[in-house]
């Protein structure tokens, strides 16, 4: 029998997924060579390469706005459909987890994108977010009581859910390094992705956002290990993980002020994070046992 939270889940899913391919869509369009469009005339300053390119854009942008927001409102009323049920913060599983992960990740993207011009990121965020929402589904859904190390409300709602923001934050910050290696590769002639200073300034806005917001959660986590384990530090995989994802932004942070040739490895760095996160959330949980896991021992 299908509960309220997993058809909200399905509906969120729909909706990003149609999200996901009518930007792509637009987007596969607004680039076609320009010799198939009318307009000819580059947008000065614009990034955008074209009038046309740019009023497709904002089209796409408001379409695929629209869509994340809905998405957003779906997924935060599956979390307060499942807070009620089970009495506390709705991430004390995988399954769970990943509906957080994935709201945040399109909040993050939403809070950006009124300040800065990203819209033609959205088909990617819809995508990422798709996929989170998809593993999640995936997943059983389980209404199980805490166990002993979790009977900590307080860290249960902060750590776990300070984690859930900085993964998000992350995920914002790979898809503006995306944006910005894809734009570097083509010599700013993407029509309807941010140009790659933009990206790149995005980028940067986001890991200095959110690598403060990652270190909290790490030094949550060890206080939580501290009261549950009586040991701030176990070299459990998901802490190792943690730890070397919070190295790699790390080096990004000292490789992106620079003005030399290592400057180029930033976006990398930014890749190179984020797939520390995946690793963190997906395999540490899933093949690696731990404290933290969900692998069988």
């Amino acid at each position: 029998m299908t509960t309220i939270p997993g058809t909200l889940l399905v509906a969120s899913l729909a909706v990003l997924i149609a999200t996901a391919a009518i930007g792509l869509a637009t987007t596969l369009l607004a680039g076609a060579p320009r010799a198939t469009r009318p307009e000819a005339t580059p947008v000065q300053g614009s990034g955008m390469g074209t009038p046309g390119a740019l009023r497709g854009l904002r089209d796409v942008g408001g379409w695929a706005t629209a869509g994340l927001l809905l998405a957003l409102v779906l997924l935060l009323a599956a979390l307060l459909v499942r807070t009620v049920l089970l009495g506390h913060a709705p991430w004390a599983n995988l399954r769970d987890f990943s509906v957080a992960f994935a709201a945040a990740l399109l909040a993050t993207y939403l809070a950006l994108g009124r300040t800065q011009p990203i819209a033609g990121l959205a088909p990617l965020a819809a995508l990422l977010a798709a996929g989170i929402v998809g593993f999640a589904l995936g997943l059983e859904e389980r209404t199980d009581p805490l166990v002993p190390a979790l009977q900590q409300p307080l860290l249960l709602t902060i750590h776990v859910g300070t984690a859930a923001i900085a993964y998000a934050i992350a995920g914002v910050a790979f898809l503006a390094a995306v944006g910005e290696l894809a734009q570097r590769a083509a010599s700013d002639r993407l029509p309807t992705l941010p140009s790659a200073g933009i990206a790149r300034a995005v980028g940067h806005r986001a890991v200095l956002i959110g690598f403060p917001i990652l270190t909290v959660a790490i030094v949550l986590g060890s206080v939580w290990a501290n009261l549950a384990w009586r040991s701030y530090w176990s070299n459990d995989p998901k802490e190792l993980a943690a730890a070397a994802t919070w190295l790699v932004f790390g080096a990004y942070l000292h490789v992106a002020g620079r003005r030399d040739r290592w400057a180029a490895l930033a976006p990398w760095l930014i890749v190179l994070g984020f797939a520390g996160v995946l690793f963190t959330y997906i395999g540490a949980s899933l093949f690696l046992v731990g404290e933290h896991s969900y692998a069988a021992p």
